[in-house]
């Protein structure tokens, strides 16, 4: 179970490597769209973020619940917004995951 644990780790910070990158990455474009990658990597974060909770759980370990929700509620809105940002492209979609992403940072970073 520890060596689930870690490689959802590990897949979870690659799903962050992938939003940030390609938000940062339309940035320097100036494109300023959400692409697939994008949307890949915030449903990637959602799944092994929920993934993460399941098993900590399972074995034992401490989780903070609110933590848990806020930071789950945040990864559901990026993911939504995220897709909203693909269909009809408007330029509050794009910003939104970034916003949304660097907030879910600062959860995950900064709540104790």
């Amino acid at each position: 179970m520890e060596t689930l644990r870690l490689v959802l780790v590990f897949l979870h910070f690659v799903g962050f490597s992938a939003l940030l990158g390609g938000f940062l990455r339309e940035m320097r474009l100036r494109t300023m769209v959400v692409g697939a990658p994008v949307v890949i990597a915030a449903v990637a974060q959602f799944v092994t973020g929920a993934l993460l909770i399941w098993i900590r759980t399972t074995m034992d370990m401490s989780v903070s619940g609110p933590k848990m929700a806020v930071k789950a509620g945040l990864a559901l809105a990026i993911a939504l917004v995220a897709v909203a940002g693909t269909r009809v492209r408007p330029p509050w979609a794009f910003y939104g995951v970034g916003t949304l992403a660097a907030l879910a940072t600062a959860v995950a970073v900064f709540w104790n």
